[in-house]
C-alpha cells in the first residue's frame, strides 16, 4: 500500500503540481518598449544632475548613482558621465544597469536645433551604424534596432516661453555577455546647434521592474 501510495505521490508532483510559467510582463515588468509619449511624471525622490559644464542636465532615480569610472577607466569629465546601480536598501545584491552620457561639441550649425524633427532616411542610416559600433557583433542582437523621434516633458523658459527638446531613439534587446537575462538598450540622441548628447540607458530584462521608468530618464532632460 505504502509503495502505491509513493508512486500516485510522484506523479502527482511530476504532473499535478506542474509550476504555471509566468508571462514575459510578469518576468520582466514594462521593458522592451517604444517610450510612451506625452508627460512623465518624475517620482518626488529623484534627483537632478548638471550636464556637460552644466550645458544640460538630467534627472536619475535614488538607486542610480554617478560613478567616475567606466568599467576599469576614469571618465574624462568634459566628454562624459556615467551613471550605475546604487543599493539603497542594504540588500547586499548587485544588479546590471548603465547610463552612459557622451558630450559632443563641435561648430555652430553642425547639429538640428532642440525643437527639429530630424527622423530622415539619411538619419536612419546614421543611426544603424551607430548600433553597429556599439554592439559590434549584430548576432548579439535579438530584437531590433527600431528608430523614433519623441519629445522630452515640456517646460517653460525665463520668458514663460513653452519649449520641449526633440530627441532620437534607438532601441533594440541583445544577448546578455555573462549569459544571464536578455539586455534592453535605449541610445537618445539630444542635439543643440553646436552641441549633441548622447544618452545609452541598459539593464537586464529581468531587473526590469527594480529600474522602472529608467528609461523615461530622458523625458527629464533640459538644455540650460
Amino acid at each position: 500500500m505504502k509503495k502505491v501510495f509513493v508512486s500516485i505521490f510522484i506523479l502527482f508532483s511530476m504532473f499535478g503540481c506542474k509550476e504555471r510559467i509566468p508571462s514575459e510582463i510578469e518576468l520582466y515588468g514594462n521593458t522592451f518598449i517604444n517610450l510612451r509619449s506625452g508627460k512623465f511624471d518624475v517620482p518626488a525622490d529623484w534627483v537632478r544632475y548638471s550636464l556637460m559644464d552644466s550645458a544640460c542636465s538630467i534627472m536619475m532615480p535614488p538607486n542610480m548613482k554617478e560613478t567616475p569610472l567606466d568599467g576599469i577607466n576614469v571618465i574624462n569629465k568634459k566628454r562624459g558621465t556615467n551613471f550605475a546601480f546604487r543599493d539603497t536598501t542594504n540588500s547586499q545584491k548587485h544588479y546590471y544597469s548603465r547610463v552612459a552620457i557622451d558630450y559632443f561639441k563641435v561648430n555652430q550649425g553642425t547639429f538640428a536645433k532642440p525643437d527639429e524633427y530630424v527622423l530622415n532616411s539619411d538619419m536612419y542610416l546614421a543611426l544603424d551604424k551607430m548600433v553597429d559600433e556599439e554592439i559590434q557583433d549584430r548576432n548579439l542582437i535579438l530584437n531590433g534596432p527600431f528608430m523614433d523621434c519623441s519629445t522630452t516633458n515640456q517646460i517653460f523658459d525665463k520668458n514663460n516661453k513653452l519649449i520641449r527638446t526633440h530627441f532620437l531613439d534607438t532601441y533594440y534587446r541583445r544577448k546578455s555577455v555573462t549569459g544571464d537575462s536578455p539586455v534592453s538598450v535605449h541610445i537618445y540622441i539630444m542635439q543643440n546647434d553646436d552641441k549633441m548628447v548622447k544618452i545609452m540607458v541598459a539593464y537586464h530584462d529581468k531587473d526590469s521592474l527594480i529600474f522602472k521608468d529608467l528609461f523615461q530618464s530622458v523625458k527629464t532632460f533640459e538644455w540650460n
